[in-house]
């Protein structure tokens, strides 16, 4: 039986993050985003650990640990904090101690170093033998919306034979997973229509990506996804199929009803319920397709979370067998893996298990197949169906010998997996950090875009742009609106523009020069008033993006906020003074952080010397840091500019200890 672990988390994409990162190490999971329905999931089963948000929408989450303590069957369970707001070293020393064993983790989550904690403590079983979604032949009970759905999907077939087709072929020639393939690659927005014998199935695409899937199979039944998932049992099955035909209402409503499924489940379920439909296709080895632009999508509210590679991974893991696998690496045979040259198919994200990714950074082009499942660092099974699923997904290509170039020029260092890091994922980002960020890369030079020097090797070329190309990669805003994902696909191609040109030597020299010669364009009064007016725009955006996060004591995103506005307007200086308090923030106690942060305030003084509330922010940072002489100073430098301010006054006499 797989590990349990109950996740109660109020932030549905940090949520998500969890559940894949923990999914990924087979724990068995169950998900709920309130206090109340937190407490009836625990009195169903009690889980081998709990990682519980501190703050949820009906309550504190600390209320819910002193319960999991006075029961004793969760008494001595784990339980991992997830601190919905910086919080002191005290504070988390407290909750530690009074909840142990427990462990407390500050804001934003690492899921890498959350899972590491849970390895040490709760180490997962072996993965199930059966697909954690199955797929379930023969008759099952089907509600109304199941019915609606199999007369759209008839109907919706129809119009399929009209027109021309975008693409139309076997699935024995053209399997699934490289349909999905082709259609990520060129971006296609429209539905693909597959059809075996009287079974039809239509999957919606938008920019390339699988957003909803609609089948004329009734026996793909929410209520046994449910079972199969534990989030009821059978004889909860056995009553709801009883009420639906009372009552006429979904499966899903009547279980809500009956307060056997939280609302936050039930989504969940028909999100696994609507990849079982999808994943079952991966199973087809015969079949047509037609591919038609402008057939209407599915308007729904869902939208399939995982991104293509990673639904073809799972697809692969479950339906392929020894014949398919052996038959897609066959031409890799005594070939070179790799990487495929258009970032957006090889930087795919594929995975989110932490060894998987550590295994797919060594292909660089320079190790042959055989020799990468010897030396892998995970079973050589698992390494050999994730290879099948690159290879469906365009992520590598077999090829004769290594790229050209010097091999040692081509090796990537692969990425570490940083347990510490505390940064937030950029899929998750603003929209004003985004838009600020992007007008910063504008301005600068390819060398800057990439963060590399100018005298910088083309292997460091290609690890920084490989780094900041996976982090801006497309698949991150898959689930974002419009407007961030078209921010981010911006970002991603400035990115690539950058890489183009330092890549090659020749295009290089030639930048190189043209740099000596044109000086890059530096704002000045007689700048145009709107390009003026959209730097400083974005650039107040993003410090008023930066100020939410500093009072949030989100001190790393903070940080990051101010200084995209401070190189968006070099001279304003108060943006400088909240740099430096943010960089200070981060971590009070580093020499570093305080050496950092004071550069920051004293730039701000050179900047403008006359104003006394930047000097008064030095001032107090001076007394924070143990320095009166200098604050005291800094005050009565503001004082003479501003005379009158009562409570810097104050703040004199305290310091020199007058009362």
């Amino acid at each position: 039986m797989p590990s349990y672990v109950l996740v109660v988390e109020s932030n549905p994409a940090l949520a998500r993050r969890i559940n894949e990162t923990l999914g990924e190490a087979h724990y068995l999971l169950s998900t709920e985003a309130e206090l109340n329905w937190a407490r009836r999931t625990l009195a169903v089963r009690a889980p081998d650990a709990l990682i519980l948000d501190t703050s949820l929408s009906d309550g504190s989450g600390f209320a819910l640990a002193e319960e999991v303590r006075r029961n004793p069957a969760t008494a001595r369970i784990p339980i991992f904090f997830v601190a919905s707001t910086h919080r002191g070293a005290s504070h988390q020393a407290e909750a530690q101690r009074r909840f142990a064993p427990a462990e407390y983790l500050p804001t934003p989550l690492d899921t890498d170093r959350l899972l590491a904690r849970l390895l040490e403590t709760v180490p997962p079983s072996e993965p199930p033998q059966s697909p954690a979604v199955p797929n379930y032949p023969g008759a099952a009970a089907a509600d109304s919306a199941q019915k609606r759905e199999k007369r759209a999907v008839e109907t919706t077939a129809k119009h399929f034979t009209e027109g021309e087709a975008e693409m139309h072929g076997s699935l024995a020639r053209q399997p699934f997973a490289r349909l999905v393939q082709r259609a990520y690659s060129a971006r296609m927005s429209g539905a693909l229509l597959l059809a075996r014998g009287d079974t039809k199935k239509i999957v919606s695409f938008d920019e390339g990506y699988p957003v909803s899937v609609r089948s004329n199979m009734l026996s793909e039944c929410l209520g046994q996804i449910l079972l199969e998932q534990r989030l009821i049992s059978e004889e909860t099955l056995e009553d709801s199929l009883r009420r639906m035909k009372e009552t006429h209402q979904h499966q899903g409503e009547v279980l809500v009803a009956m307060g056997a499924l939280s609302p936050y489940n039930l989504s969940r379920a028909l999100m696994l319920q609507m990849e079982a439909k999808l994943l079952e296709i991966f199973s087809w080895t015969s079949g047509d397709f037609v591919f038609k632009k402008g057939v209407p999508r599915q308007d729904a509210s869902m939208r399939l979370e995982r991104t293509p590679a990673a639904l073809i991974l799972e697809g692969i893991r479950r339906h392929y067998d020894a014949e398919r696998i052996h038959s897609v690496l066959q031409p890799f045979s005594g070939k070179y893996l790799t990487p495929n040259p258009d970032p957006r198919r090889r930087l795919q994200d594929i995975t989110a298990d932490a060894n998987e990714r550590r295994f797919i950074d060594g292909l660089d082009g320079t190790i042959k197949l055989e020799s990468a499942l010897a030396s892998s660092p995970i079973p050589i099974d698992r390494a050999r169906l994730l290879l099948v699923a690159m290879s469906e997904a365009g992520m590598i290509t077999p090829t004769q010998a290594p790229p050209r170039g010097e091999t040692d020029d081509l090796r990537r260092t692969p990425r570490p997996v940083d347990l510490g890091s505390a940064g937030v994922p950029t899929g998750e980002r603003s929209r004003e950090e985004l838009v600020a960020l992007l007008a910063v890369m504008r301005v600068q030079s390819h060398f800057e875009v990439l963060g590399v020097e100018r005298e910088a090797t083309p292997a460091e070329i290609a690890e920084a742009y490989d780094a900041l190309a996976r982090d801006f990669h497309p698949d991150l805003f898959r689930l974002r609106n419009d407007d961030v994902r078209e921010v981010a696909q911006q970002i991603f191609e400035r990115l690539a523009q950058a890489f183009q040109v330092l890549r090659d030597s020749g295009s290089r020299r030639d930048y190189l020069i043209e740099l000596e010669s044109t000086p890059l364009p530096v704002q000045s009064d007689g700048e145009s008033a709107d390009a003026s007016e959209s730097a400083a725009t974005a650039a107040e955006r993003v410090y008023f993006t930066g100020v939410s996060h500093l009072r949030g004591r989100r001190y790393p995103q903070a940080a990051e906020a101010f200084r995209q506005a401070t190189t968006l307007a070099p001279r304003q200086a108060s943006y400088r003074s909240a740099l430096g308090w943010a960089l200070y923030r981060q971590a009070p106690a580093d020499t570093r952080a305080l050496a950092a942060g004071l550069a920051e305030l004293r730039k701000a003084v050179e900047i403008e010397p006359g104003n006394p509330w930047v000097r008064i922010s030095l001032g107090r940072f001076y007394a924070e840091t143990g320095l009166p002489d200098d604050a005291i100073r800094e005050f009565e430098s503001a004082l003479g500019m501003s005379p009158g301010l009562a409570d810097i006054e104050e703040e004199i006499r305290r310091l020199r200890g007058v009362t």
